[in-house]
């Protein structure tokens, strides 16, 4: 076979049409996951969260995740110390829905709450906790990278 112009122009169309071609099928086999099944119910609500969240800025504290040896430690602002609150947390993780899981907390006066380290996997972990304390209702995302 002789090397010439058209033989250099085939040989990169052919190349590149199969790199598209694996490209395309790469793209197909993604698994992409919603971050929520039931999401256009949730943004409808979303008004309630942006009220919530600035419940939760006017307070001097931020709620926080800690690593405390084998457990995760969710601590809520100490401005909420004391007081009667219902609390209910879905902890979200980023990577694969399957891993996320919910925890309600009732009626309680604790501001400090454990949850068992073996039930996380390594990556960013989202506490999305809800609080309703004395009538106010305020909304966390303390975040955590393990």
């Amino acid at each position: 076979m002789k090397w010439n112009w058209g033989t250099g122009i085939a040989l990169t169309l052919t190349l590149f049409g199969g790199l598209m071609a694996f490209a395309v099928y790469s793209a197909l086999q993604q698994d992409y996951d919603l971050v929520s099944e039931d999401y256009y119910a949730e943004e409808l609500a979303f008004q309630e969260v942006i009220d919530q969240r600035t419940n939760a800025l006017r307070l001097e504290d931020r709620a926080e995740l800690k690593v405390d040896g084998n457990e995760i430690v969710l601590e809520l602002p100490e401005d909420l110390q004391g007081k009667t609150k219902t609390v209910k947390t879905h902890m979200y993780y980023e990577l694969e829905a399957d891993y996320d899981f919910h925890i309600d907390q009732g009626e309680t006066t604790n501001n400090h709450f454990t949850i068992e380290f073996p039930q996380f996997a390594t990556g960013k972990w989202i506490a999305k906790t809800k609080v309703q304390c004395e009538g106010v209702a305020y909304f966390f995302e303390p975040e955590l990278v393990l």
